[in-house]
């Protein structure tokens, strides 16, 4: 650090950290299932990245609440390849057609766990830059 210059707040430090995952335009079909063995509703992905995602619901899911995401992915054979990541509802908004809600993976996606979507975003990620 050069002389002069201010550390960044910790919130600052927080949201770059973040945004260092660049989210992929994902636009799908998903299931959404809370892990209490609520009744699970289907969702729409909007954006997905290494740490999480966005979607949109008929249901609302309480903030903090465990789910289960499942996801689809055509492989390059045209057969569907599905997916389940754990997850935390991080947030809920309401949206003119339901909610929208943002989950937290678990996990870190890594292609040995999730194959499929790590995938995507590695060719999402390419094709961007």
């Amino acid at each position: 650090m050069k002389r002069g210059e201010s550390k960044p707040s910790g919130s600052l430090t927080a949201a770059s950290e973040r945004r260092k995952f660049v989210r992929a335009t994902l636009v799908g079909s998903a299931l959404v299932a809370p892990k209490n063995g609520g009744r699970a509703c289907t969702a729409v992905l909007d954006n997905v990245n290494k740490i999480g995602a966005g979607l949109r619901t008929k249901e609302r899911f309480p903030a903090n609440e465990k789910v289960t995401v499942s996801l689809a992915f055509l492989d390059s054979d045209g057969v569907e390849q599905q997916e389940r990541l754990d997850g935390t509802v991080a947030w809920v908004r309401d949206w003119e057609k339901g909610f929208l809600i943002g989950v937290v993976w678990d996990d870190l996606v890594t292609q040995e766990k999730n194959r499929w979507l790590y995938y995507y975003l590695e060719e999402t990620l390419k094709a961007s830059h």
